[in-house]
């Protein structure tokens, strides 16, 4: 049986705890990952580090794997993406905190009521682990639409094909 997530969590006690949570969280959680997906079904296997780091500063490590569904932008059929995601955070209060971090240190801003949503800490790191234009691999991947270039447009004018909005005025 799958151990799910808390729904909300406390990040500072937990990284001054040392905690650790594994669990499955539903794709479906993730309202925002939703919007560059096919399907939102199936379960993503999280894992939380809570801790501190070399710095002496409240850190998590996420860890996520699973299978998100996408739609090829060439072929425009389903196509399964695996992720296989690891990304360290350095839990800090405000912006001005984030600021004052290492360039190579990726914050994560908390909230004035301590407690978040499990899923807010890790959405952005699943949506930036997209690929900027997700096609498949299939070797029968083609274009769904087929784009005249002008020569070809000019051709098929002379071949007497009807053109219905040819006349129309571009200024109107």
């Amino acid at each position: 049986m799958s151990q799910r997530l808390p729904v909300h969590i406390e990040p500072v006690g937990a990284a001054d705890r040392g905690r650790e949570l594994h669990g499955q969280m539903p794709v479906s959680a993730f309202e925002r990952l939703g919007h560059w997906l096919h399907s939102h079904e199936g379960e993503l296997d999280v894992s939380l580090h809570f801790g501190r780091g070399a710095s002496g500063r409240r850190t998590l490590r996420a860890e996520v794997e699973g299978d998100l569904e996408l739609v090829c932008e060439r072929c425009l059929s389903p196509f399964g993406l695996h992720l296989d995601l690891s990304v360290e955070l350095t839990l800090v209060d405000s912006e001005a905190e984030a600021k004052t971090l290492p360039a190579d240190a990726e914050p994560l801003v908390l909230s004035d009521t301590r407690s978040m949503h499990t899923t807010d800490m890790i959405e952005d790191d699943l949506i930036l682990a997209l690929p900027v234009v997700p096609r498949c691999e299939r070797a029968d991947c083609h274009a769904a639409v087929r784009v005249l270039d002008s020569e070809e447009a000019e051709r098929d004018a002379d071949t007497g094909r009807q053109r219905p909005f040819a006349d129309l005025d571009p200024d109107a």
